[in-house]
């Protein structure tokens, strides 16, 4: 339920039992059916149907507020120039004095104030060198940056190029071994094309030379008788042994460049294997350089971001600290005027921590205030209700002595409580309420659940005793009784009874 919706249902519904009737009620006889705890001031309201919040109740002490007035001024000092800090000449207020804001606490010496001054008005000077230095040193090293990044997109967009490039001087010097190895194979192709055509006409030497011997020989007998004839058989054996002698010749000699190309194919096939492992080692090593070029322009705008980052954030750093120091010579000219230290806030004076001759220091406590306006409830809550309740929500609380007043609180602090193991938070009341003080007591109620359609009475009108929850009714001769209930959910004002009374019947509620 959102806290507007809330507090408007509550008022709707306080000032509807109000309506119904508001009564007075005494001291009854003894003989006359109630008992004296009965006796007190009521008023009449009627059971009904409705929407409740569920919450988480805990009741509580109420501490006053208390508030430090500190001296906290951040002042540096070197080792040659002790800290500084403010002497008190004389204190101008007492234990009990309300204060406002502004309300001189202490006068100062003029020495330890003008002294103060000066360092801040030097921190001032030197956190303002500083963030010029720096700004002067971002620049220079933004534009490197921006160069890196540039030169990284440059090389990330030509290193394919470079890749196709490398890759395709590569192939051609293994084209070229390839080429050269099969030119010399073509060689000894030819050559043993040629080595065979040589080895028929070998062959047909051969035979005519074989036939040339036989018709010498066959005519040997005939020589003188027939010279002329004797000597052409002579000449054409003569002209076939040229012959085969000569196309023998060529074979040997084809033989062995035929051998030699081979020898060179050998070798050249070697040669080109290894240039085709260096080849796939060379493009394995280009394919990497590209993809570490890629890589690189992909990551610059990353890594230009960062260095950016870690400048900026480094001037940011000494643009806080400059105005951080700017912030404290403000605060220090607001807080002392004409060497009187003002109050920082509106209160009553609880305790004075300084007296005149003390060097107050930074975060040293000058004063404390109680602050009615800073009145809160410490409750404990275990870790899975602490999960439950919504820190931003608006929590509802009842004080005893004020059971129809209903007060806002909000969640200031809260933290886990490692003895108890249990998480301990602080409920500030919002807004001024009359009448409170440090002691009273009261419940604090976070709202963590919504309930339709229940029967809810105010929760002042149930009490308790060693049996059971109970309601006040009164009789048909109108004597206050009890009335046994079941008590379910509760918002911290109203309680749902799940058994006991039907709609529409009055029960007495406490408080007019």
């Amino acid at each position: 339920m959102k806290r507007s919706h809330f507090f408007m249902t509550v008022m709707t519904v306080a000032g509807t039992g109000a309506v119904i009737s508001a009564m007075l009620f005494c001291f009854y006889q003894n003989n006359g059916g109630s008992d004296r705890e009965d006796a007190g001031i009521y008023r009449d309201t009627a059971a009904r149907y409705g929407t409740l919040t569920a919450g988480i109740t805990r009741t509580a002490q109420l501490s006053p507020g208390m508030t430090r007035q500190t001296f906290d001024l951040d002042i540096e000092s070197s080792a040659e120039v002790p800290s500084p800090g403010l002497q008190v000449e004389e204190v101008l207020v007492s234990t009990g004095q309300k204060v406002q804001k502004g309300t001189p606490l202490f006068r100062l010496t003029a020495d330890s104030v003008q002294g103060v001054r000066a360092v801040l008005q030097k921190n001032i000077l030197e956190t303002s060198r500083e963030c010029e230095l720096l700004e002067t040193v971002q620049e220079k090293l933004r534009l490197q940056a921006s160069q890196a990044y540039d030169s990284a997109v440059v090389d990330g967009k030509y290193a394919g190029a470079v890749y196709s490039s490398r890759c395709d001087a590569l192939q051609k010097k293994a084209d070229d071994a390839k080429e050269a190895v099969d030119r010399r194979q073509d060689q000894v192709n030819e050559h043993l094309l040629e080595l065979t055509r040589l080895q028929q006409e070998l062959v047909k030497a051969q035979k005519y030379l074989k036939d040339a011997e036989t018709a010498v020989n066959e005519n040997y007998s005939e020589r003188y008788q027939n010279a002329y004839y004797y000597a052409v058989y002579e000449n054409t054996r003569e002209t076939a042994r040229q012959m085969a002698a000569r196309i023998e010749d060529q074979i040997e000699s084809l033989t062995e460049k035929n051998e030699a190309l081979l020898y060179e194919i050998d070798e050249a096939t070697r040669a080109y294997h290894q240039i085709v492992q260096d080849l796939e080692r060379e493009k394995l090593a280009a394919k990497m350089a590209q993809d570490t070029e890629i890589y690189d322009s992909k990551t610059a705008s990353e890594r230009y971001d960062i260095q950016i980052s870690s400048l900026d954030s480094s001037l940011q750093e000494a643009e806080g600290r400059y105005q951080s120091a700017l912030q404290d010579i403000r605060t220090f000219d607001a807080r002392i005027v004409r060497g009187q230290l003002l109050s920082g806030y509106d209160g009553v004076i609880a305790e004075i921590t300084v007296e005149a001759g003390d060097i107050v220091g930074t975060n040293d406590t000058l004063v404390t205030l109680y602050d009615r306006d800073a009145a809160a409830m410490e409750v404990l809550l275990s870790e899975e209700e602490y999960s439950d309740i919504d820190q931003n929500e608006t929590a509802v609380i009842m004080f005893s002595e004020y059971p129809d007043r209903i007060c806002e609180g909000k969640i200031t602090s809260a933290g886990i409580d490692p003895a108890k193991a249990c998480c301990r938070v602080t409920v500030t009341i919002q807004g001024e309420v009359p009448g409170i003080c440090g002691e009273m007591a009261g419940d604090v109620t976070f709202l963590t659940d919504e309930a339709k359609e229940v029967l809810y009475v105010p929760r002042s009108a149930v009490c308790t005793d060693d049996q059971q929850p109970y309601v006040r009714m009164r009789d048909k001769k109108g004597n206050i009784v009890k009335k046994r209930v079941m008590t379910g959910i509760s918002d911290g004002i109203y309680v749902e009874i799940v058994k006991g009374i039907s709609e529409g019947d009055i029960v007495l509620a406490a408080g007019v």
